[in-house]
């Protein structure tokens, strides 16, 4: 009998368990990307490195079905696209909120402390460079407006080892 309420309840958890990052009002929207007039367009690079591997940074985060959200990817280069309509600041934060949303919890937590399940400790650092500049903000980064690859790049490294 005992075993059963074991496994009633471990059931139980695992259904009712979040599966994805709920997102703020300002990320939980689809923008419309074809002829869209945008208050916010920048395109940043993002690259991460866990202990020394290039972790590959999915497409279509923020991307489902027709939805795309205000922060998004097309391909897996790490380069992420904020289109949106409404003129506010967003951040690195925002990124990894809209990744969780789409690829489950894991992805949703990155933090001076914390990349994913990746936590740093008396042997492991998390390191974040922007334009090759140590950097502190980590998910308060803000992306600037207007970033783009050719005249006013704006690159964002990652490191956990």
């Amino acid at each position: 009998m005992a075993i059963l309420v074991i496994i009633v309840a471990v059931a139980a958890y695992a259904f009712t368990r979040p599966t994805s990052v709920a997102l703020p009002d300002y990320l939980d929207r689809c923008i419309p990307i074809a002829g869209g007039t945008f208050a916010y367009h920048s395109v940043p690079q993002l690259r991460i490195t866990i202990r020394g591997q290039n972790l590959t940074i999915p497409a279509n985060i923020g991307i489902v079905g027709t939805c795309v959200r205000p922060i998004h990817t097309f391909t897996p280069t790490g380069t992420i696209h904020i289109d949106t309509d409404v003129d506010r600041n967003y951040t690195l934060g925002d990124f990894f909120l809209v990744w969780g949303n789409t690829f489950g919890v894991r992805y949703g937590t990155f933090n001076q402390n914390q990349i994913f399940n990746f936590q740093t400790d008396s042997t492991h650092s998390l390191t974040m460079k922007v334009n090759n500049q140590t950097n502190t903000d980590f998910q308060n980064l803000v992306f600037p407006k207007n970033s783009n690859s050719t005249t006013n790049p704006f690159q964002v490294a990652i490191a956990y080892g």
